[in-house]
């Protein structure tokens, strides 16, 4: 799927205008100077710790083989494919941007808080992995669109900047809810949920 992707790309992509002035290391970090940008990275980094906690910690409760590991997050990745293309657009013109964000980042807190109350029932760890993609895919779209108009900087440099702060809290989640996991199973869930409930 990768090769198909780099190829389409190839082919697909038209080229870009070339850029009309360097852009710095220091230029996404002076970006974070503005308080909508900040404000929504920092939104992402919570979020973004339930997210990895659900995809780096959930198998090991669900203790399946590896192929229905992999079908079960095939359905999460159809999941949240279906409402980034096709629900979020419709949702967002419906409801409005950050009513649409919040709901579905209240939506993914209490998928999360399901799944530490049931870590145990395998179906319900399952239903809650697939949803999950429906709500992430919803936020996911939302939030990107969001970053690109929270700062009065170029988008590559916006997105740079809000990637960096994100990608914070998806590098700590995998580590520390397999360090809570240990003492309690249901412990790194509720601290997913907390994360994201905090981002709302």
């Amino acid at each position: 799927l990768m090769a198909v992707a780099v190829v389409l790309l190839v082919v697909m992509l038209p080229e870009g205008e070339k850029p009309t002035h360097r852009t710095s290391l220091a230029d996404p970090f002076r970006a974070l100077r503005h308080r909508g940008l900040l404000t929504v990275g920092i939104t992402a980094l919570l979020y973004n710790y339930g997210f990895f906690t659900l995809l780096a910690y959930t198998p090991f409760p669900l203790d399946l083989g590896t192929y229905a590991i992999g079908f079960i997050f095939f359905g999460w990745g159809l999941a949240l494919a279906v409402a980034s293309v096709f629900l979020a657009p419709r949702l967002q013109r419906r409801f409005g941007t950050l009513n649409m964000m919040m709901l579905a980042l209240l939506l993914f807190a209490a998928d999360l808080a399901a799944m530490a109350l049931f870590t145990e029932s395998k179906p319900v760890l399952i239903v809650c992995v697939v949803l999950a993609g429906l709500f992430l895919g919803v936020n996911n779209t939302l939030i990107t669109e969001t970053v690109m108009i929270s700062a009065p900087v170029e988008r590559s440099t916006a997105s740079a900047a809000y990637s960096f702060v994100r990608f914070a809290g998806g590098a700590a989640a995998p580590y520390l809810a397999g360090k809570l996991g240990e003492s309690n199973v249901h412990v790194p869930f509720w601290v997913g949920a907390a994360c994201t409930f905090l981002a709302i």
